[in-house]
């Protein structure tokens, strides 16, 4: 069970920065057809932002690895700083919806930035709200049927502002 468990974590870990890598080489090679700076910001704003929440899952699944042989690791801070990050997000995903908008230039790299900026909020609330990581047939069954469970990341936060709220009313 532990190996399988290690190895399922090592394998989102591992997934979630290869993706990064992809998304990053493939705009390095289709960059070219972007006619110039001003149409390629929001492009490389959205990618950022989906590279960024990626990221945290990425070292999410990492610290989850470390606790299998660490049962404490980071049982404490975890919670707290994926809460500042989880409102991070937030803050860069209206930052970034904005950057496309004000400059939005050439309607190809506007669908592009669009349908990053949709991955990204899509990818935030895997990592934030729900688990929405389930085969498509599943998921769907899972919705219709109010089954679908709070997302790992959430769960931390969760946790986190319990014992938190548990030391204010002790004073």
């Amino acid at each position: 069970m532990k190996n399988h468990l290690k190895k399922t974590l090592i394998n989102l870990a591992v997934g979630e920065l290869v993706a990064v890598i992809v998304f990053w080489i493939n705009f390095f090679i289709f960059k070219k057809y972007i006619t110039d700076t001003v149409s390629i910001l929001p492009v490389i704003c959205t990618l950022s932002l989906l590279s960024f929440i990626l990221i945290q899952g990425s070292i999410f699944w990492l610290i989850l690895l470390k606790r299998i042989s660490n049962k404490n690791f980071a049982k404490t801070s975890l919670g707290k700083i994926y809460n500042h990050l989880r409102k991070l997000d937030i803050i860069l995903l209206y930052l970034s919806i904005l950057t496309l908008i004000v400059n939005h230039q050439t309607f190809t790299t506007t669908i592009i930035s669009l349908s990053i900026w949709i991955f990204a909020i899509i990818e935030y609330i895997n990592y934030y709200k729900v688990r929405l990581s389930y085969k498509p047939n599943v998921l769907i069954n899972y919705i219709l049927h109010g089954k679908i469970r709070k997302s790992r990341i959430a769960r931390e936060i969760e946790c986190y502002k319990n014992s938190y709220n548990t030391l204010d009313n002790s004073f």
